[in-house]
């Protein structure tokens, strides 16, 4: 017999294939998040500006007396979730809207009920509410419920 020589097999070369498969199938659920996420972004900062209802909501803000006593002056839109194709033909004419505010007194959110049918902007409700429960009819303006006290054991 003769004399074998054993020479050493080169190491398997790793591959990558899992990872970025992985990482495909991430990018995959992920990337309609990021869409959205970006597209509320661009909405609060720049779109919100341009809707007809929340354009109205603004200046109704501006010049509204029980606004201005429950969350103080300087009154901006901080956040915005609900319909923002309202005016997208065919989707419906009933927006609702839920607003963030924030003034210098504090912050709460409104409850927008608009209707946008007839091409024009016809507030229905506007329901603010503040952290400590209180709740106000800014369109009828009328306090709906006086905020709690904080009664913190001394």
């Amino acid at each position: 017999m003769g004399h074998m020589t054993t020479t050493p097999e080169p190491a398997p070369r790793r591959s990558n294939g899992c990872l970025w498969g992985c990482l495909a199938v991430l990018a995959i659920v992920f990337l309609p998040l990021l869409i959205a996420g970006g597209y509320g972004a661009w909405f609060i900062y720049q779109g919100f500006k341009h809707d007809p209802v929340l354009r109205t909501v603004t200046i109704v803000l501006r010049q509204d007396g029980l606004a201005h006593r429950v969350l103080g002056n300087d009154i901006h839109v901080t956040g915005v979730q609900g319909n923002a194709f309202s005016f997208v033909p065919g989707l419906g004419s009933q927006t609702d809207y839920e607003v963030t505010l924030s003034g210098d007194k504090a912050s709460g959110t409104l409850d927008v009920e608009a209707d946008t049918s007839h091409g024009r902007v016809d507030l229905k409700s506007m329901i603010l509410t503040v952290p400590h429960g209180g709740r106000y009819d800014l369109l009828r303006n009328v306090v709906l419920q006086q905020p709690r006290l904080d009664t913190e054991s001394i």
